[in-house]
């Protein structure tokens, strides 16, 4: 049994730990010893009282944000959306890049063979 458990911590500074650990995009093991307690109570606090939860009452932009992976946390919901906008637009330039490739590659292919690959011949319409 650890300290944790052999202390007795109200809800009210339960939550307030939780909500720090939210809000503060710190990890669990720096929240924890700034608090003085185990990372594992933190995990099971986390469990009584997961981050939607009503007693928590956080804001929906965090709850939102922490979800996305936690990767995200301390930014704005229109900076994430940036973001994602950067990583689609380059992830489309890149599949612009190889479809052209496949294009010249086809191209080459029925110059070099004197066949048509993308038009079948003989095809009934």
């Amino acid at each position: 049994m650890t300290n944790d458990d052999q202390r007795k911590h109200d809800d009210n500074f339960k939550l307030q730990v939780l909500s720090d650990y939210y809000c503060s995009g710190m990890s669990k093991v720096f929240i924890a010893r700034k608090w003085g307690i185990t990372h594992p109570t933190l995990i099971k606090w986390q469990k009584l009282w997961p981050i939607d939860s009503k007693e928590l009452s956080l804001p929906d932009e965090i709850i939102s944000t922490y979800r996305m992976g936690g990767k995200d946390r301390g930014k704005t919901e229109e900076q994430i959306y940036q973001e994602r906008i950067s990583e689609l637009e380059k992830s489309l330039a890149m599949e612009r890049l190889r479809c052209r490739a496949l294009e010249k590659v086809i191209e080459i292919a029925e110059r070099e063979e004197g066949i048509s690959i993308l038009k079948k011949d003989g095809v009934k319409q």
